[in-house]
């Protein structure tokens, strides 16, 4: 299982655990309760970070589309907050962070 996964499941599980949820505004807010609601019902349980890592690491191998929306949240709990994102189709697509200089697309 990759340290990614790993490291989402222990922060959901902790997040279960202290009552982190939607209504904390935060990105680890968001992500507990995408997953939360994922796997609402089912016999996986998040209450560890081994039993949490194991449910996410089965979605995430059914459900691509999801992993990368966690991946994505889990850049803005860990990173600066900054994020791009891209969903459609495009010609040509820039995603660029602190650019020093000049810049030229043709």
């Amino acid at each position: 299982m990759d340290p990614i996964t790993l490291a989402i499941a222990g922060a959901v599980a902790t997040g279960i655990a202290t009552g982190a949820g939607e209504s904390t505004g935060t990105a680890l807010g968001v992500l507990v309760g995408r997953i939360r609601e994922r796997l609402a019902g089912r016999a996986q349980t998040l209450d560890t970070p081994e039993s949490a890592a194991a449910a996410l690491h089965e979605e995430f191998a059914g459900d691509q589309a999801f992993e990368l929306q966690c991946r994505d949240l889990w850049n803005q709990v860990t990173g600066d907050g900054v994020s791009n994102t891209f969903h459609g189709q495009a010609r040509t697509v820039v995603q660029a962070r602190d650019v020093h200089g000049g810049l030229t697309v043709t």
